[in-house]
């Protein structure tokens, strides 16, 4: 019975990394479920912990839902030195903020959770220096049909590192076609106008994180070095790599035993629950109920230093993306305003003017609301500061 719970465990983690990015809340064995912790306390910087309560396989009501929601609701959550310093939440809830820029990088930290079912805390640890990323790069598959994303780094410190990375990428896409009119809603009718460059929604930028676990050791090597290591991959049919795509990666040297719980977390993710998937206690972490060190916590709370590096790849360099197959887009060329209030109720957007080849006017043509508006694949206008175009 164990195994059976231990799959169902595995199968909903690896959904959670591998489909589209939700909260991860999975039905686990036993009365009430269990806490997860996620984050790392960052030093010199700032640093996001949230929490989690999973859901039993014996829990299915509403009330115990309720119950769950006002566990996560009691959270008190501060970080504390070995020195007795505390550094209280920005926030409050089942998500914490600290800051945490003046810590000290020569003393132990850890992370204290007071809600309504007890405390729980993370063990102490101090911070290993982040090492050095000496660069980022990318490479393409000799069928052009993949790019892997690869960094290269150092540590002066004695040979036998643990790495892991995280990567927040971000990308600049377009819409459809370029529209040179926008739909302006009023109280009582909806009017057509130019739309200006800096109105326009052709162009968008979107941020996430990846959800890959990436970690590397060099023990066993002469030399606290990695050269070109891989990190991840791109489809060539990935739309993040239509037009620029920037990743900033973040890389931290980590304790054997981070390291340990990320790789059985790796394996995890990736035997979908498999036969020799591991059992619910090789994932426990370093978070402990403080009172009853034997109750089941998920989550590995590290202390440590970080260092970042970001690259761009611009399609105009790589001529990597290949746009996927799409069936023909109907388009309609309208002339009136009560063919353009038709078309809007439709959920269709004006682009551009069309002319017969003597320079008559046509209409104006109209087209899926999608095609127009980069947002509605969950973009925003606003150019970020760090981009260089």
């Amino acid at each position: 019975m164990r195994k059976i719970y231990s799959i169902l465990l595995c199968l909903l983690a690896a959904f959670a990394t591998t489909a589209c990015v939700y909260d991860y809340n999975p039905r686990i064995e036993g009365e009430g479920g269990y806490l997860i912790v996620e984050g790392n306390i960052v030093l010199g910087d700032y640093s996001e912990i949230s929490t989690n309560w999973s859901w039993s396989l014996v829990d299915t009501t509403d009330e115990q839902s309720e119950e769950r929601a006002r566990i996560l609701a009691t959270n008190r959550m501060h970080i504390e030195d070995s020195n007795g310093k505390r550094y209280e939440s920005l926030q409050a809830g089942r998500n914490a903020r600290f800051d945490l820029r003046e810590a000290d990088p020569s003393l132990e930290y850890r992370l204290v959770i007071e809600n309504s079912r007890g405390t729980y805390a993370s063990q102490w640890e101090s911070a290993l220096s982040a090492g050095e990323i000496d660069s980022l790069s990318f490479s393409i598959s000799d069928d052009a049909q993949t790019m892997s994303i690869r960094v290269s780094t150092h540590s002066n410190d004695a040979p036998g590192s643990y790495y892991r990375w995280s990567v927040n990428e971000t990308w600049e896409y377009h819409a459809e076609t370029y529209a040179h009119y926008k739909v302006v809603t009023q109280p009582t009718f909806d009017v057509v106008q130019y739309a200006y460059d800096e109105e326009n929604t052709y162009r968008c930028w979107q941020t996430m994180s990846r959800p890959e676990i990436m970690t590397a050791t060099t023990e066993g090597l002469t030399e606290d070095r990695l050269v070109n290591h891989h990190l991840y991959s791109l489809d060539y049919h990935d739309e993040r790599v239509s037009v620029v795509y920037s990743p900033e990666v973040v890389q931290m040297r980590i304790p054997q035993e981070a390291y340990r719980y990320w790789q059985v977390m790796q394996r995890n993710s990736e035997n979908v629950g498999g036969l020799f998937s591991p059992e619910p206690s090789e994932l426990r972490g370093n978070v402990a109920n403080v009172d009853d060190p034997h109750e089941m916590v998920l989550g590995y709370v590290g202390v440590m230093r970080v260092s970042r590096k970001r690259i761009y790849i611009d399609y105009i360099s790589t001529l990597f993306y290949k746009k996927p197959y799409q069936s023909p887009i109907v388009l309609d060329t309208l002339q009136t305003t009560a063919q353009y209030l038709e078309a809007y109720q439709f959920g269709k957007l004006p682009s551009i003017d069309i002319f017969r080849e003597d320079g008559g006017w046509l209409g104006m043509e109209w087209w899926p609301a999608r095609c127009v508006d980069c947002r509605y694949k969950g973009g925003t206008l606003t150019r970020p500061e760090f981009w260089p175009w």
